[in-house]
């Protein structure tokens, strides 16, 4: 599975460790991946495909605390801005697409509020927001919300259920049915399995407490941020999402009136590696 795939360790100006994977074409668009929650380098092994043919170079990072790279001062969403600037700068990219997917579009909003002039364009696909309102998520599935619940109450029994460790030992496998027929197809079918298998086991190599932390997070709006974000920023959500509620997207549309807002319809969480189509169209 990542015998082709290389992972590419660099050091940031304190010293620490950033890893990252590419995808694609080496020569196109450069965009940076921010993975999800928990998720890893290997989130663009999906995407491999359709991004060589666009034209398209992903480059994927682990977060602090994901994967190989390492833990950082915790700064709130901010905590990844550094990583961001120091992996361009590494690239020798005056800027690149920015996409957030998932618990990623928290950090990929706060790196475009911090250092616009390096982000070309700012894409969130099923992205979670900070502060969404709890009617948003109404929809959401029973299991992602008590995950919530237990990332800001009980982090230890919220570790345990990303790990799917102890009482939780059953969890990942018999969870599939819970999830809209989407992505249900997505998570059963043989030729998606190893890429997905392989992407949420190494996001929690270090143990689950980054995904944690990053799920606690999403319960406080951070101040301003909407109103700080200038660059072009495209919407892109399932409509039967039930990890991120579309609702969620809309709310965070209408407070910035300058996005572009796309519905996938019938889209799960997953769509993304169903039919990366229209990803990839907001991409190029």
């Amino acid at each position: 599975m990542t015998s082709s795939v290389t992972t590419t360790e660099i050091r940031d100006a304190s010293g620490r460790r950033i890893a990252f994977c590419e995808y694609g074409d080496p020569t196109g668009r450069p965009v940076v991946v921010v993975h999800g929650s928990p998720g890893s380098r290997y989130e663009g092994l999906s995407l491999d495909n359709a991004a060589a043919a666009a034209g398209i170079r992903l480059i994927v990072p682990d977060r602090p605390g994901f994967g190989r790279t390492d833990p950082c001062l915790d700064r709130g969403f901010h905590s990844w801005d550094d990583d961001y600037v120091a992996l361009i700068d590494h690239l020798e990219l005056d800027s690149a697409t920015l996409m957030g997917f998932s618990g990623g579009g928290g950090y990929a909003l706060a790196v475009a509020a911090a250092v616009p002039e390096r982000i070309s364009k700012l894409v969130l696909a099923c992205a979670m927001i900070p502060g969404a309102p709890r009617d948003t998520l109404r929809r959401r599935i029973k299991l992602v919300s008590a995950l919530y619940f237990a990332a800001n109450w009980a982090p230890r029994v919220a570790g345990a259920m990303l790990a799917g460790t102890g009482v939780f030992s059953k969890l990942r496998s018999d969870s599939v049915s819970i999830w809209p027929a989407a992505d249900q197809a997505v998570m059963t079918d043989e030729s998606h399995r190893p890429a997905l298998q392989l992407d949420s086991s190494e996001g929690i190599a270090q143990g689950g407490s980054a995904a944690v932390v990053d799920l606690a997070r999403y319960r406080h709006e951070v101040p301003g941020l909407f109103q700080s974000i200038s660059v072009p920023t495209v919407f892109l959500h399932g409509t039967e999402d039930g990890n991120v509620p579309i609702e969620v997207a809309r709310w965070a549309h209408s407070l910035m009136p300058h996005s572009r807002f796309e519905e996938i319809s019938g889209g799960g969480h997953l769509f993304v590696v169903a039919d990366p189509t229209p990803l990839i169209r907001a991409l190029a």
